[in-house]
């Protein structure tokens, strides 16, 4: 008790400035400090030449990486685990590799620049006397000075590795694909071709202008033109069905009654010019120009029909009769338009399934040698058309492996410098706040000292 009664103001400052002293003291050997560094990538934006050659040939190229997928990559778990064995992370930080990789996550923050570049910001924490530390990584600061700005640039070194690596394999497996498939289709090539010459030299089969190869082709044509018929027939009545519907219920029949009481006036002028179309296919496949005579006077007779088949809609929409509402009367016309495609095209389908079974019975009586070649030369003809088409595809796919190889996608606007700068430990902050309490608290002691007993 006479200590208390000899308790003054002078001790009670000296004993919170030794106290704040002391808080300070731990709090700066006990609590991390932080450094903060930054690097930046900026996708690239020069022209890549590889492209503009693939482009100048007839193709597509290769869509450039976008910035959300490097962010993307930039926070995957297999990132942070290359960043960690590429710098040992687990032995300077003495944890476990899962734990490495979790505190990975939290040091880094990934941040778009603008529409083209995107930062990494790395924060490491470390101790003035690491083995005081209570949490975190028993790092000193010069240790996280050092490391903050390796961990940044291994960021932006590991996703150029991993991009290289993904490309380069996608790319590698994709152009072994495409040399086996070449290799198949050329020995399937020289085989059929083998077989062809074995024929023409057996049999004098020596006229490739053949009865039987032109039947083929015609029957070729006339096979596209059927897939095509009913393919137009399919997509007409879709779309009818849709503009009908749009129609009164009154309106719908009478485009549909106007209509079929003209479909045999459609069905002959359709199946003509399924006729017309095909043998202007067939001398054009057989190597006439369109300035050839016989090619003009085909071409002049489908004009002349579709003309007519034109007249012909514009007098059913006459006799439907035109509404006051102009949009109204543009979805009759619509309706109008596809009833008479959708018996067009049932027509010519109808006229090409004749067509093509008059050209198989006819190839049917060819003799069995010739019609054998004839399969063969069609044979030959589809494997050229998938060799061109892999061999197109092998070329680009070089191509795309060349790429990979060129570089990354991006350009490291700033690199990462260990940084001079340490934000905490708030030594300072904890002296004070602890030298105000224990002035609070001897203060309250000293001013009533009834509780005491004085």
């Amino acid at each position: 008790m006479r200590l208390l009664e000899r308790f003054t103001w002078l001790h009670v400052l000296i004993i919170s400035l030794i106290g704040g002293a002391l808080v300070g003291v731990a709090v700066h050997f006990m609590q991390p400090g932080t450094f903060t560094t930054t690097t930046s990538v900026l996708l690239n934006d020069r022209p890549d030449i590889l492209a503009t050659v693939v482009s100048g040939a007839g193709a597509s190229g290769s869509s450039p990486i976008s910035l959300e997928r490097l962010k993307a990559i930039l926070v995957s778990r297999a990132l942070r685990e290359r960043v960690a064995d590429e710098l040992s992370l687990t032995d300077k930080m003495g944890l476990g590799k899962a734990d490495v990789i979790e505190a990975l996550m939290g040091m880094t923050t990934v941040k778009s620049i603008g529409e083209d570049g995107l930062s990494v910001t790395v924060t490491v924490g470390g101790y003035a006397a690491p083995h005081y530390a209570i949490l975190g990584t028993p790092l000193d600061f010069e240790a996280a000075r050092q490391l903050c700005a390796q961990i940044a640039n291994a960021y932006i070194t590991e996703l150029t590795e991993y991009l290289r690596d993904v490309s380069g394999e996608t790319a590698h497996r994709t152009r072994e694909f495409l040399q086996k498939r070449h290799d198949d289709l050329r020995d399937e090539l020289d085989a059929i071709e083998d077989r062809m010459q074995s024929l023409r030299a057996q049999y004098e089969l020596l006229d490739p202008e053949s009865k039987a190869a032109r039947l083929s082709e015609r029957i070729r044509t006339l096979e596209q033109a059927r897939a095509d018929a009913a393919a137009e027939a399919s997509a007409a009545a879709g779309s009818l069905e849709t503009a009908e519907a749009e129609l009164h219920a009154t309106d719908a029949r009478r485009v549909a009654s106007a209509v079929e009481t003209r479909n045999p006036v459609i069905a002959s002028l359709e199946q003509e010019l399924a006729r017309l179309r095909i043998d202007l296919a067939t001398q054009l496949a057989a190597g006439k120009t369109a300035q050839n005579r016989d090619v003009v006077q085909v071409q002049s007779s489908i004009d002349s029909i579709e003309g007519q088949m034109a007249a012909l809609e514009e007098k059913v929409t006459k006799e439907v009769g035109e509404q006051a509402n102009p949009l109204y009367d543009e979805a009759v016309k619509r309706a109008i338009e596809l009833r008479i495609q959708l018996a067009g095209a049932r027509a010519r389908g109808l006229e090409t399934e004749s067509l093509l079974a008059a050209a198989r019975g006819q190839m049917a009586e060819m003799p069995a040698v010739a019609r054998e070649y004839v399969e063969i030369q069609r044979r030959q003809q589809v494997q050229s058309e998938q060799l061109a088409s892999v061999e197109r595809a092998l070329w680009l796919a070089e191509f795309d492996q060349a790429r990979t190889e060129t570089g990354a996608p991006f350009t490291i606007l700033d690199r990462a410098t260990a940084p001079d700068d340490r934000k905490g430990p708030a030594t300072l902050l904890a002296g004070l706040i602890a030298f105000a309490a224990l002035m609070v608290l001897q203060g309250l002691l000293l001013i009533d000292r009834r509780w005491f007993g004085g």
